[in-house]
């Protein structure tokens, strides 16, 4: 009996170690340049032992790549096949020409169970997508921006008091916790139309669940989730409470403003007018709650509450995230720091000591400081897709199925010194106006590109630039001993640090 039972289990390993090793050879059968993947864990041994970020592991295969010389390649997480694209002409195929091919970020419904969080314009995918997609599109317009920016402009005032206290303590403050708070107050208001005072009230339950999604204690920064997508990790994750939280605001929010007939210039009022009337009005202040007009009813509760959310947690985390990194970088560069001053005293004069949206727009060198954060620290460093369509390399044969995931290293291209010169360096310079013609197409994608690209772009840049020039106008940021360098980045979707920012702030 006992020979019997090493039998069966001697065979049953053999099985598997022979069953790893032919799918380990999927890319190599087709053409595709691959590395030396290892039997179960293929290239993402650390990625599957929770090591590294797929951020760090798609860096890594890029590199891998880019050293041989090879336009793109193919790699494995376990058994699970990936291919990466390394030339920006391929990257730009499949992010745009072919972008027919690859509509999806995730292998679909394979998410979450949450129907809410999978309703979000991030996840979705197909004709559901394209529907979504062109009712939200108006709601990021220049003029829906200049709608909400008296909203962010009035969150400013708790960010100065706030430095102001910190200044005048003596004390280093975590700067990365400071402006979440901040960020989290903003799209708070500008999202949800609710005031929650993080800044006041650290503990405010608004940035309690917004941290939820992004702790690595909870889902592995949704990471995790990817990863599960990727049938690697079975077990459950955490979102469902904080999604419960977002749900019963957005309800009780939208029965309140429907029973009073409340109007308010933010997202929330947008998304109201989505459900209502079907379409976003040029008319900010239209009745959206005349229940006699018609609509085609594709968009609901809980399409509101979906696309309420992903807007607070996109606005929440990468703004804060990149006001980190910018002050992180300025702190070290007094120079940059002082001509940020300059550029927003001269600017504010121009418009009568006021922070306009007009005035906004104007600070040119605030936004290349900026987009040169957004090279060094990409918010999304792995931007993930799924062949949806079956796919032909272009000048090959090969072709790529449906449901093969790919990830394009927006860190990868960001860092390469054959698109961007001396990389580490910190160089608001490379976008001037003069400079950013001489950025090769594809190469930079702090948001994505093609048809998939960040909708709340004009947001997140609007938000980073009123934050910083809130802040620098008035107080100077040191570095302070305790924030430890080089940096060592968390295991998360969005760039983080791992730990603390930790700055000085005087009053100038």
């Amino acid at each position: 009996m006992l020979l019997l039972i090493i039998l069966a289990a001697t065979l049953v390993i053999i099985f598997l170690h022979l069953y790893s090793k032919w799918k380990l050879t999927y890319w190599k059968k087709r053409g595709v340049p691959q590395l030396k993947p290892i039997f179960f864990y293929g290239d993402g041994k650390d990625v599957v032992k929770g090591n590294k970020s797929l951020a760090q592991f798609t860096l890594e295969r890029y590199k891998e790549f880019r050293a041989m010389g090879v336009p793109y390649g193919g790699t494995y997480i376990t058994l699970r096949k990936v291919f990466v694209p390394i030339a920006p002409e391929f990257i730009k195929d499949i992010m745009q020409k072919n972008f027919e091919c690859f509509t999806a970020h995730f292998p679909k419904n394979e998410l979450t169970n949450n129907k809410i969080f999978n309703k979000n314009l991030f996840n979705i995918e197909g004709e559901a997508w394209r529907a979504t997609r062109k009712k939200l599109t108006p709601t990021f317009t220049s003029g829906k921006m200049k709608m909400m920016f008296e909203t962010l402009l009035e969150k400013t005032q708790g960010l100065e008091q706030l430095a102001g206290e910190i200044a005048e303590s003596g004390e280093p403050a975590d700067i990365r916790d400071v402006l979440a708070r901040f960020t989290t107050d903003v799209v708070a208001s500008c999202g949800f139309g609710l005031e929650c005072n993080s800044l006041k009230h650290p503990k405010s339950e608004f940035l309690e669940h917004g941290k939820l999604f992004f702790s690595p204690k909870s889902v592995d920064s949704i990471w995790k989730v990817i990863l599960k997508a990727l049938r690697l990790i079975s077990r459950e994750t955490n979102f469902q409470v904080p999604e419960d939280f977002f749900k019963k605001v957005v309800e009780k929010t939208v029965d309140y403003r429907e029973k009073n007939k409340i109007y308010r210039k933010d997202f929330l009022h947008l998304m109201i007018q989505l459900k209502n009337r079907g379409v976003v009005n040029h008319e900010d202040n239209i009745n959206v709650f005349d229940k006699s007009v018609k609509n085609d009813g594709t968009f609901d509760l809980d399409d509101v509450t979906a696309q309420c959310l992903i807007f607070f947690l996109a606005g929440f985390e990468t703004s804060a995230t990149t006001m980190t990194f910018a002050l992180l970088e300025l702190s070290q560069h007094p120079e940059m720091q002082a001509k940020v001053r300059q550029e927003a005293e001269e600017v504010l004069e121009r418009h009568n000591g006021k922070m306009t949206y007009e005035a906004m727009l104007e600070l040119k060198y605030t936004e290349q400081v900026i987009e040169e954060t957004l090279r060094k620290y990409p918010p999304v460093a792995s931007i993930p897709r799924v062949c949806t369509k079956k796919y032909t390399i272009p000048g090959t044969k090969t072709e790529i199925e449906p449901g093969t995931t790919v990830f394009i290293s927006a860190w990868g291209l960001h860092t390469d010194p054959d698109y961007f010169p001396n990389p580490q360096k910190f160089d608001p310079e490379r976008f001037t106006v003069e400079n950013r013609k001489n950025i090769k197409e594809f190469t930079y994608l702090p948001f994505g590109e093609g048809p998939r690209m960040c909708l709340g772009i004009r947001f997140g840049i609007m938000q980073s630039k009123v934050g910083l020039v809130s802040l620098l106008k008035n107080y100077k940021f040191i570095l302070n001993e305790k924030t430890h360098l080089p940096l060592k980045m968390a295991r998360t979707f969005i760039t983080s640090v791992d730990g603390d920012v930790w700055v000085n702030i005087e009053k100038i």
